[in-house]
Protein backbone atom coordinates (compact mmCIF):
# COMPACT_ATOMS: atom_id res chain seq x y z
CA UNK A 1 0.00 0.00 0.00
CA UNK A 2 1.13 3.63 -0.65
CA UNK A 3 0.23 6.72 0.50
CA UNK A 4 0.63 10.07 1.97
CA UNK A 5 1.85 10.73 5.84
CA UNK A 6 1.62 14.06 7.73
CA UNK A 7 4.47 15.59 5.97
CA UNK A 8 3.04 15.36 2.35
CA UNK A 9 5.71 12.36 2.10
CA UNK A 10 4.55 9.23 -0.09
CA UNK A 11 4.59 5.96 2.64
CA UNK A 12 4.56 2.16 1.85
CA UNK A 13 2.95 0.43 4.41
CA UNK A 14 0.09 -2.37 5.12
CA UNK A 15 -2.96 -2.46 6.90
CA UNK A 16 -2.52 -0.44 9.58
CA UNK A 17 -0.02 2.01 8.83
CA UNK A 18 0.14 3.44 12.48
CA UNK A 19 2.27 0.65 13.07
CA UNK A 20 5.19 0.81 10.64
CA UNK A 21 5.68 2.62 7.24
CA UNK A 22 8.82 3.28 4.64
CA UNK A 23 9.25 6.24 2.97
CA UNK A 24 8.81 5.48 -0.84
CA UNK A 25 12.12 7.54 -1.63
CA UNK A 26 14.39 5.92 0.02
CA UNK A 27 12.96 2.34 -0.23
CA UNK A 28 12.90 2.73 -3.98
CA UNK A 29 16.21 3.58 -3.95
CA UNK A 30 17.14 0.43 -1.74
CA UNK A 31 16.04 -1.37 -4.35
CA UNK A 32 17.86 0.79 -7.26
CA UNK A 33 21.16 -0.39 -5.72
CA UNK A 34 19.63 -3.99 -5.12
CA UNK A 35 18.84 -4.06 -8.92
CA UNK A 36 21.94 -2.44 -10.09
CA UNK A 37 23.97 -4.96 -8.28
CA UNK A 38 22.30 -7.85 -9.09
CA UNK A 39 21.69 -7.29 -13.14
CA UNK A 40 20.20 -10.62 -13.62
CA UNK A 41 16.96 -9.71 -11.10
CA UNK A 42 13.45 -9.64 -12.39
CA UNK A 43 10.97 -7.54 -9.95
CA UNK A 44 7.47 -7.20 -10.43
CA UNK A 45 5.74 -5.12 -8.25
CA UNK A 46 1.95 -4.63 -7.12
CA UNK A 47 1.08 -1.68 -5.81
CA UNK A 48 -1.95 -1.25 -3.95
CA UNK A 49 -2.03 2.90 -4.29
CA UNK A 50 -3.98 5.74 -3.35
CA UNK A 51 -2.10 8.40 -5.01
CA UNK A 52 -1.90 9.39 -8.42
CA UNK A 53 0.52 7.36 -10.88
CA UNK A 54 2.25 11.09 -11.53
CA UNK A 55 2.91 11.38 -8.07
CA UNK A 56 4.57 7.68 -8.25
CA UNK A 57 6.44 7.98 -11.31
CA UNK A 58 8.29 11.31 -9.56
CA UNK A 59 8.98 8.75 -7.43
CA UNK A 60 10.66 6.13 -9.33
CA UNK A 61 12.15 8.94 -11.52
CA UNK A 62 13.61 10.61 -8.60
CA UNK A 63 15.31 6.86 -7.96
CA UNK A 64 16.55 6.35 -10.78
CA UNK A 65 14.08 2.94 -11.65
CA UNK A 66 12.31 4.29 -14.59
CA UNK A 67 14.68 3.54 -16.94
CA UNK A 68 14.85 0.07 -15.69
CA UNK A 69 10.65 -0.70 -16.13
CA UNK A 70 9.46 -2.50 -18.67
CA UNK A 71 7.55 -1.08 -21.01
CA UNK A 72 5.88 -3.55 -22.90
CA UNK A 73 2.04 -5.44 -23.03
CA UNK A 74 1.25 -7.71 -19.89
CA UNK A 75 -0.46 -10.24 -21.86
CA UNK A 76 1.03 -13.32 -23.69
CA UNK A 77 2.92 -13.96 -25.18
CA UNK A 78 5.46 -12.27 -22.51
CA UNK A 79 8.73 -11.82 -22.92
CA UNK A 80 11.36 -14.52 -21.27
CA UNK A 81 13.31 -13.50 -18.34
CA UNK A 82 16.97 -13.29 -20.37
CA UNK A 83 14.94 -11.02 -22.70
CA UNK A 84 14.04 -8.41 -20.06
CA UNK A 85 17.57 -9.11 -18.66
CA UNK A 86 19.16 -7.87 -22.00
CA UNK A 87 16.81 -5.04 -22.70
CA UNK A 88 17.12 -3.96 -19.19
CA UNK A 89 13.42 -3.66 -18.57
CA UNK A 90 13.67 -6.04 -15.47
CA UNK A 91 10.75 -4.13 -13.58
CA UNK A 92 7.40 -4.74 -13.81
CA UNK A 93 4.60 -2.35 -12.01
CA UNK A 94 1.01 -2.90 -11.16
CA UNK A 95 -1.56 -0.73 -10.02
CA UNK A 96 -4.20 -2.34 -7.87
CA UNK A 97 -6.48 0.80 -8.54
CA UNK A 98 -5.92 1.05 -12.58
CA UNK A 99 -5.91 4.48 -12.69
CA UNK A 100 -4.61 5.67 -16.03
CA UNK A 101 -1.54 7.74 -16.71
CA UNK A 102 1.52 6.47 -16.90
CA UNK A 103 1.60 3.66 -19.33
CA UNK A 104 4.46 1.60 -17.77
CA UNK A 105 2.01 1.25 -14.63
CA UNK A 106 -0.18 -1.62 -15.58
CA UNK A 107 -3.86 -2.57 -13.63
CA UNK A 108 -3.64 -6.05 -11.74
CA UNK A 109 -7.32 -6.41 -12.99
CA UNK A 110 -7.99 -8.67 -16.17
CA UNK A 111 -3.95 -9.15 -16.11
CA UNK A 112 -2.99 -11.04 -12.31
CA UNK A 113 -5.43 -13.30 -11.23
CA UNK A 114 -5.06 -14.67 -7.45
CA UNK A 115 -6.64 -16.43 -4.40
CA UNK A 116 -8.36 -15.26 -1.54
CA UNK A 117 -6.41 -13.49 1.25
CA UNK A 118 -7.69 -13.61 4.45
CA UNK A 119 -7.08 -17.01 5.92
CA UNK A 120 -7.33 -17.49 9.61
CA UNK A 121 -6.02 -21.07 9.89
CA UNK A 122 -3.77 -23.29 7.66
CA UNK A 123 -6.67 -25.26 7.34
CA UNK A 124 -8.34 -22.27 5.95
CA UNK A 125 -6.01 -22.40 2.58
CA UNK A 126 -7.76 -21.77 -0.42
CA UNK A 127 -7.10 -21.84 -4.25
CA UNK A 128 -10.51 -20.29 -5.34
CA UNK A 129 -10.55 -17.62 -7.47
CA UNK A 130 -10.90 -14.27 -6.27
CA UNK A 131 -9.58 -10.49 -8.05
CA UNK A 132 -8.62 -10.92 -10.86
CA UNK A 133 -11.04 -13.82 -11.80
CA UNK A 134 -9.27 -16.55 -14.01
CA UNK A 135 -8.52 -14.46 -16.88
CA UNK A 136 -4.93 -12.92 -16.10
CA UNK A 137 -1.57 -13.99 -17.26
CA UNK A 138 0.02 -14.32 -14.02
CA UNK A 139 -1.07 -15.46 -11.00
CA UNK A 140 -0.71 -15.02 -7.45
CA UNK A 141 -0.65 -17.32 -4.71
CA UNK A 142 -1.73 -15.14 -0.76
CA UNK A 143 -0.26 -17.17 1.53
CA UNK A 144 -0.24 -15.92 5.35
CA UNK A 145 -2.04 -16.40 7.87
CA UNK A 146 -4.31 -12.87 9.33
CA UNK A 147 -3.75 -11.64 12.74
CA UNK A 148 -4.91 -8.06 12.85
CA UNK A 149 -3.69 -5.24 13.46
CA UNK A 150 0.00 -6.90 12.18
CA UNK A 151 1.39 -10.14 11.49
CA UNK A 152 3.28 -12.40 13.56
CA UNK A 153 6.62 -14.31 12.63
CA UNK A 154 5.65 -17.50 14.19
CA UNK A 155 3.03 -17.84 11.65
CA UNK A 156 5.25 -17.00 9.02
CA UNK A 157 7.35 -19.87 10.13
CA UNK A 158 5.27 -22.56 9.91
CA UNK A 159 3.56 -21.04 6.41
CA UNK A 160 6.53 -20.40 4.66
CA UNK A 161 8.01 -23.70 5.48
CA UNK A 162 9.36 -25.84 2.36
CA UNK A 163 6.72 -28.77 2.68
CA UNK A 164 3.81 -26.32 3.44
CA UNK A 165 4.77 -23.58 0.84
CA UNK A 166 5.48 -26.11 -2.17
CA UNK A 167 2.64 -28.06 -1.31
CA UNK A 168 0.11 -25.23 -1.24
CA UNK A 169 1.68 -24.10 -4.45
CA UNK A 170 1.62 -27.36 -6.66
CA UNK A 171 -2.43 -27.67 -5.20
CA UNK A 172 -3.06 -24.37 -7.15
CA UNK A 173 -1.14 -25.03 -9.97
CA UNK A 174 -3.22 -28.08 -10.24
CA UNK A 175 -6.20 -26.59 -9.71
CA UNK A 176 -5.99 -23.34 -11.77
CA UNK A 177 -3.98 -25.04 -14.26
CA UNK A 178 -1.35 -22.04 -14.03
CA UNK A 179 2.09 -21.89 -12.27
CA UNK A 180 1.97 -19.65 -9.41
CA UNK A 181 4.35 -16.66 -10.82
CA UNK A 182 4.18 -14.64 -7.67
CA UNK A 183 4.14 -15.94 -4.37
CA UNK A 184 2.82 -13.28 -1.73
CA UNK A 185 4.17 -14.33 2.00
CA UNK A 186 4.36 -12.39 5.15
CA UNK A 187 8.62 -11.88 6.36
CA UNK A 188 9.82 -13.02 2.91
CA UNK A 189 13.03 -13.74 4.64
CA UNK A 190 11.30 -16.75 7.16
CA UNK A 191 11.00 -19.97 6.10
CA UNK A 192 11.86 -21.21 2.67
CA UNK A 193 10.13 -18.81 -0.04
CA UNK A 194 13.10 -18.92 -2.46
CA UNK A 195 13.85 -22.29 -2.17
CA UNK A 196 9.89 -23.18 -2.98
CA UNK A 197 10.87 -20.15 -5.92
CA UNK A 198 13.36 -22.67 -7.03
CA UNK A 199 11.65 -25.97 -6.80
CA UNK A 200 8.97 -24.37 -9.30
CA UNK A 201 11.36 -23.06 -11.86
CA UNK A 202 12.87 -26.30 -11.93
CA UNK A 203 16.18 -25.43 -10.10
CA UNK A 204 17.63 -28.02 -8.57
CA UNK A 205 18.75 -27.89 -4.50
CA UNK A 206 21.96 -27.59 -5.50
CA UNK A 207 21.75 -24.00 -6.71
CA UNK A 208 20.01 -22.83 -3.30
CA UNK A 209 22.17 -20.20 -1.31
CA UNK A 210 21.01 -19.38 2.24
CA UNK A 211 19.56 -16.10 2.91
Amino acid sequence: MVGEGSKSELYFCHGFCELGAYPVGPTLTAMRDFMVGHPDEVVILVIEDYVSPEELKQAFDQAGLTEMVYTGAVTPPWPTLRQLIDQNQRLIVFLESGNPGVPWMHPTQGFVQETPYTFHQIADFSCKPNRGGTDGSLFQINHWIETTPAPKPTNAEIVNSYDSLLARARQCQKERGHLPNIIAVDFYGSGDLFRVARTLNGLPDSLVVAH
